[in-house]
């Protein structure tokens, strides 16, 4: 019989509802119970992707014992993390408190009926290894704990919510000035943990570090630091060759196991793709300017493969982009993705096989488990072409040709399991750069894309002024958390000055609007992670640490900003600048954790480059402009296409943004470019506009 789990959308909920666990959803009715039988709760969180998730499924919860002992002793309680990000960070953190050590999933706490952590973990075995006691040991210690020592339980777990609540928010020495040295302090913390052999940000595990990325391009940029431009476009080059780039089918993993990209853990998320698609956009624009360790044709390709990925497996039936793609399938952890050499053979043939084996690293025995290998290019195609004996045109045709022939192969495979759902704040990130990079590279089903995605959430998940946080099935719910908003309004920014599309400009309004007017609070100067009428788990958090995607208030300001550059109105830029002046100081000594912070403190001290092209946007001499202005790397922009100045003011654009920005007397176009209260002398050619955009 299924479990309480039955009626739950999450497919991560789902997946546990023929457990004969006997759990319950995150509900009062769950703590009721606890507390009317004098029960401790078990508290399980985690995601669909997660491997080793499924291994503590199968291991402990799909075990009839287990079972019986939490059903008969416990209350049990599973959450998706992605569903209920607020639950989860707050125990992550009681968790961090508790052993001193970095959380992750799955989490596995131990709670009072008054949802008080006492006791956690994250994994647990079922028998004892690894160093771990098994699972069934650590049931009957706590359960021991709480009959035999309850005061002990109690004091601890009131001890460790004084602890969530001192630090789960923003404390007194946050507080500093906003200005440009902020940028340079992070920069600098980043390159002191930069790898310098493997490219990217610290040892095994190694993550993408994204917005760490994004800052050593900033930084090379306005302080001129070519140090920090190089590492980032040679971590570029190492991810792209990797096993965590997705040699066949584009898209990343979410993270390689060893410190040279070869292994991920395969499950391939959203958040990751949409965030390294739009790095590699930028490396495409860094690169117009002087080369570097990777060809800029290759940034092209992967932003090209990514997206066209995204488009191919992880839009639902109404447009929307789901969150995730499982580690595992038939059992195996990456077993859709790896190959031996015997497989090579069968699909490419014996006359291409040695080339594409080397190429891709397929070797006897494998680099990875049961003799398999992760497909990646650690070697250079000269050298390869050099050991062989290939022409060099026909190696190149060789492997298009097997690329193609087994990724056709591998879609024959059972894949892995989709998680469905619909985020708010993942799907922002990846509208965004779709709308950025459709825009940028001619690609108009990307920007389609976009523009689809963006009118299915507004339609659907948007409704008296609140947003819900997830969509499954074209059916939102849940409550709109307060990165969904900036997330979102900042895509919807991007597909304003990509499409021209006023709707979309309105829709960012509204929801800043309804962000400040749930989650901002005038008289402590903090943005809340939950709204003001929203359930407080413990404590009402503020979110000012990345997570693998950029924290609420990184994302929040920053779409602030950009939308007072937009409207001119200084309310949203107030608004900004109060949050972070309140935590402007933990953003210079965290470059790493607060990277997203610092590229808004960043805008907020520099202010944007705003470029206005007078003319009507179907004109050849226009698009041109346009082109040009995308092309450029400019950290901090705005571009606005104006052939009615009273038009473009009826859509909600700053009046002295537009007005006497005119034609030329003969009628072709001509770009306006201001940084500040100091503007360019307006040019026509969109060489000029080149020139005067890379003088920074």
């Amino acid at each position: 019989m299924p479990n309480r789990l039955a009626t739950e959308r999450s497919p991560y909920l789902l997946q546990h509802a023929h457990n004969p666990v006997d759990w319950f959803p995150w509900c009062d009715e769950a703590f009721d119970k606890a507390r009317a039988e004098n029960r401790p709760v078990f508290l399980s969180i985690g995601y669909s992707a997660c491997h080793w998730c499924h291994v503590m499924e199968h291991e402990s919860f799909e075990d009839a014992e287990t079972a019986v002992r939490l059903n008969d002793h416990f209350v049990s309680i599973k959450v998706d993390r992605e569903e209920r990000p607020d639950i989860d960070q707050t125990y992550q953190l009681a968790h961090q408190i508790l052993t001193q050590r970095a959380g992750g999933w799955p989490l596995s706490m131990f709670l009072t009926p008054d949802r008080k952590p006492f006791f956690g973990g994250t994994y647990f075995p079922n028998q004892r290894r690894y160093g771990m006691p098994s699972f069934g040991q650590v049931l009957d210690g706590v359960l021991d704990a709480y009959r035999a020592r309850r005061s002990i339980v109690d004091k601890q777990g009131d001890e460790l919510v004084e602890w969530v609540a001192k630090l789960g928010g923003i404390g007194d020495d946050a507080a500093g000035a906003i200005d440009a040295s902020i940028l340079g302090r992070a920069a600098a913390g980043v390159m002191s943990r930069a790898d310098l052999d493997n490219g990217g940000v610290g040892q095994a595990p190694k993550f993408p570090n994204v917005m760490s990325l994004e800052l050593l391009f900033a930084a090379g940029h306005f302080d001129g630091r070519d140090d920090a431009r190089r590492h980032a476009l040679f971590s570029l080059q190492r991810m792209a060759s990797g096993g965590i780039y997705d040699q066949l089918g584009g898209g990343f993993a979410r993270y390689s196991t060893d410190e040279r990209w070869l292994v991920p853990h395969f499950e391939k998320m959203l958040y990751d793709n949409a965030l390294l698609a739009r790095i590699y956009l930028d490396g495409w624009r860094v690169l117009a300017r002087s080369p570097g360790p990777i060809e800029r044709s290759r940034c092209r390709t992967v932003v090209s493969e990514t997206l066209e990925y995204l488009l191919r497996e992880m839009v639902d039936d109404v447009g929307a982009l789901t969150c995730a793609q499982d580690a595992d399938s038939e059992g195996e952890e990456g077993r859709f993705f790896v190959w031996t050499p015997a497989e090579v053979a069968r699909v490419v043939g014996e006359k291409d096989t040695a080339l594409v084996c080397r190429y891709f690293d397929v070797r006897v025995g494998g680099n990875f488990e049961h003799g398999r290998s992760v497909l990646w290019t650690p070697e250079s195609l000269d050298a390869i072409i050099g050991a062989t004996g290939r022409d060099r045109a026909e190696a190149l045709e060789a492997l298009a040709r097997a690329r193609a022939a087994m990724f056709r192969a591998r879609s024959e495979r059972v894949a892995p399991m989709r998680d469905d759902k619909c985020l708010a704040n993942w799907n922002g990130l990846a509208i965004g750069v779709l709308a950025d990079a459709g825009a940028t590279l001619g690609e108009t089903r990307w920007l389609d894309a976009a523009t689809r995605a963006l009118t299915v959430w507004e339609s659907r998940a948007w409704s008296k002024g609140r947003l819900a946080h997830a969509m499954r099935g074209g059916e939102a719910y849940g409550v709109g958390f307060a990165d969904d908003y900036g997330s979102l309004a900042g895509a919807a920014l991007d597909v304003f000055e990509a499409s021209g599309d006023g709707s979309a400009l309105r829709f960012a309004r509204d929801l800043i609007d309804a962000l400040i007017h749930w989650f901002w609070d005038e008289a402590t100067a903090m943005l809340y992670f939950t709204p003001s009428d929203g359930e407080v788990v413990l404590l009402r958090s503020q979110e000012v640490h990345d997570h693998a995607w950029p924290c609420s208030y990184g994302v929040c300001a920053d779409a602030l900003l950009r939308l007072a550059t937009l409207t001119g109105q200084m309310r949203y830029r107030s608004v900004a600048e109060t949050m972070l002046r309140r935590v402007a100081s933990l953003a210079r000594r965290g470059g790493l954790g607060a990277a997203s912070i610092v590229r808004a403190a960043d805008r907020a001290a520099r202010g944007s480059v705003e470029i206005v092209i007078a003319g009507a946007r179907d004109r050849e001499d226009v698009r041109a402009l346009v082109q040009r202005a995308r092309e450029a790397y400019v950290p901090y922009r705005a571009i606005v296409v104006v052939e009615n100045a009273e038009a473009v003011v009826a859509l909600g654009i700053d009046p002295s943004l537009v007005r006497g920005r005119t034609v030329q007397t003969d009628g072709r176009a001509q770009a306006y470019v201001c940084r500040g209260t100091v503007c360019d002398a307006p040019v026509g050619e969109p060489e000029a506009l080149a020139a005067l955009l890379s003088a920074g």
